[in-house]
């Protein structure tokens, strides 16, 4: 099978640029290995927002009284529907974006790419036992969950950012490591659900390399609400299931939590 152009991912990045090259005349395909949309669509911007929506909703019953707003008995929440709504959203974009490439011409291939050499001035790529033959590739393979090297860590069932957005079970507590975009989103949705939330993050501040002053306001909005945020703070071990080490200015200590996820960064 003979294409113009290969793109080996099929987020964000990888479906646009398909999109553009079936538009300009290129017979095009696409390779992913997981699910296309990304982590954008199916891990990250889109089913947090959803989840964050649910939250302010009940965050909007929780404090109506103010602006006369009385509703009858205590506000709840069903998480199982609160999670089928995502992979609702989820599936609807996802799949809209697929009709969009099919519509366009493009051929979508479900699976590992595997560059594997050169015939004749064109590039082979095996996909399982498929073998195609490309002029041109662009690489758009995203990115991964991070996972610190924190000692006795292997030995225990962490959450990362993925089960952490299909679990219909609230944990009493949650112990995030990494205080960036990633880790405040979640934090903020589990608090917003009752849980007892603690960040712990390396640097002085969250969110990295945004605004100092603006992630400081945030931080404190969070902190009003519960969270409990330990800064300059290093996880170095973990015993048992639920005790942290932490190091912070050479000082040790420990924390308890009753569940924890490991909310990380991307590479």
């Amino acid at each position: 099978m003979n294409y113009d152009i290969a793109i080996i991912g099929g987020g964000p990045a990888g479906y646009t640029a398909a999109e553009r090259a079936a538009e300009g005349g290129l017979k095009t395909v696409l390779f992913e290995k997981n699910a296309i949309g990304g982590v954008c669509l199916n891990e990250g911007c889109i089913p947090t927002k959803t989840l964050l929506y649910s939250a302010k909703i009940l965050d909007s019953f929780k404090t109506s009284s103010k602006y006369g707003i009385s509703p009858e008995g205590t506000p709840s929440f069903d998480m199982d529907k609160i999670i089928r709504r995502k992979n609702r959203t989820v599936k609807k974009l996802t799949s809209g974006v697929k009709m969009r490439l099919t519509s366009s011409g493009i051929t979508i291939v479900e699976g590992t790419a595997v560059l594997n050499g050169e015939t004749d001035g064109m590039i082979r790529i095996q996909c399982g036992n498929d073998l195609f033959t490309v002029k041109n590739v662009l690489l758009c393979t995203g990115s991964e969950t991070v996972i610190p090297p924190i000692k006795g860590l292997s030995d225990t069932d962490y959450w990362t950012s993925r089960e952490a957005l299909d679990s219909k079970e609230l944990p009493k507590e949650l112990a995030i490591i990494g205080g960036g975009v990633i880790g405040i989103e979640f934090a903020s949705f589990f608090t917003s659900m009752g849980v007892k939330v603690k960040v712990i993050e390396m640097m002085p501040e969250i969110l990295g390399a945004m605004d100092k002053e603006a992630s400081a306001m945030l931080r404190s909005e969070y902190a009003k609400k519960g969270v409990e945020f330990h800064l300059n703070t290093k996880v170095i071990d973990q015993f048992f299931e639920f005790l942290f080490k932490m190091s912070t200015y050479d000082k040790y200590y420990f924390i308890k939590s009753h569940s924890y996820g490991i909310i990380y960064g991307k590479v």
